[in-house]
């Protein structure tokens, strides 16, 4: 497994390239504009061409946009539907023109009408959307939940239905979340354990749909059902586990990129970086 960080792409797309550097990562994820809003964020040419540049000249391997938090793409609401199939869509058009190679979203909630009434809107907007992105090679990644409030995509069968739904299309792809896996009731922290997680994974959605990994450690226990990151080693998943992950043959040419809220309360940091190096048993 080789390390990334969610950074900020403020001042500027290129920005995000710049502040990977700094942490000495081989990969980052960051929003194309501001989370919290629906409006889709389009970049100019020369912005564009500059972030391209600075990422080829860096030592970055694997780049990813996170779609904004607002998309529910399982809702029965129409008009929050289609905000959210328009905003996806967004996604991959700004990794397009960025040259980025994936985009990962939240599924959403299907709020209470049950999975396979959620799986139908969830199957129509992803069709909706490859098909409106025509040949773009982006990947378009589903993240696992820790499974409260209805979300889809907390066992492994759930996304692998969404896929199969949608056509077994191949861009489509997985991100786990070690810290929603763990709250979702995945057992990761023995070898035995975390060897189980990955046959089941194996044997649902299948090891080739696996595009990246969030490494986050889990403010609350397993099973909880409770989405809450915390920093390396700090949490319910602690040190030893995460020497498991970072070290498993299944992860070998994964990038894993933090989302942890950081010492300082400003997002990953070197610190964590360096502690995820200790554990791969590398110079920190």
């Amino acid at each position: 497994m080789y390390f990334g960080a969610h950074v900020k792409a403020s001042g500027g797309v290129w920005t995000a390239v710049e502040r990977g550097e700094a942490l000495d990562v081989k990969a980052i994820q960051f929003f194309a504009g501001s989370p919290r809003t629906w409006k889709p964020q389009l970049y100019r040419s020369v912005d564009a061409e500059r972030f391209r540049e600075a990422r080829t000249a860096s030592a970055l391997r694997f780049t990813v946009i996170h779609t904004i938090y607002l998309i529910n793409l399982a809702t029965a609401n129409d008009e929050f539907y289609e905000k959210s199939v328009v905003a996806l869509v967004g996604a991959v058009t700004a990794a397009e023109q960025l040259g980025v190679e994936a985009i990962v979203t939240h599924i959403g909630s299907h709020q209470g009408a049950g999975f396979e009434a959620g799986l139908g809107r969830v199957s129509e907007a992803l069709r909706r959307a490859l098909e409106e992105v025509g040949d773009s090679r982006v990947r378009l990644l589903l993240e696992n939940t820790a499974g409260a409030g209805g979300t889809m995509g907390v066992t492994f069968a759930e996304l692998a239905a969404m896929i199969a739904a949608t056509g077994d299309d191949e861009r489509l792809g997985v991100c786990l979340d070690t810290a929603h896996l763990l709250a979702s009731g995945h057992e990761l922290r023995t070898a035995e354990g975390l060897d189980a997680t990955l046959a089941s994974f194996a044997g649902t959605v299948g090891l080739e749909r696996l595009v990246m990994v969030h490494l986050n450690d889990s403010k609350t226990p397993l099973g909880s059902n409770r989405d809450r990151h915390e920093n390396i080693g700090e949490g319910e998943i602690g040190r030893a586990a995460m020497r498991l992950i970072v070290n498993h043959p299944a992860f070998a040419d994964i990038p894993g990129i933090l989302e942890v809220p950081g010492y300082d309360g400003e997002g990953p940091d070197r610190a964590n970086l360096d502690t995820l190096r200790e554990l791969r048993g590398e110079e920190a």
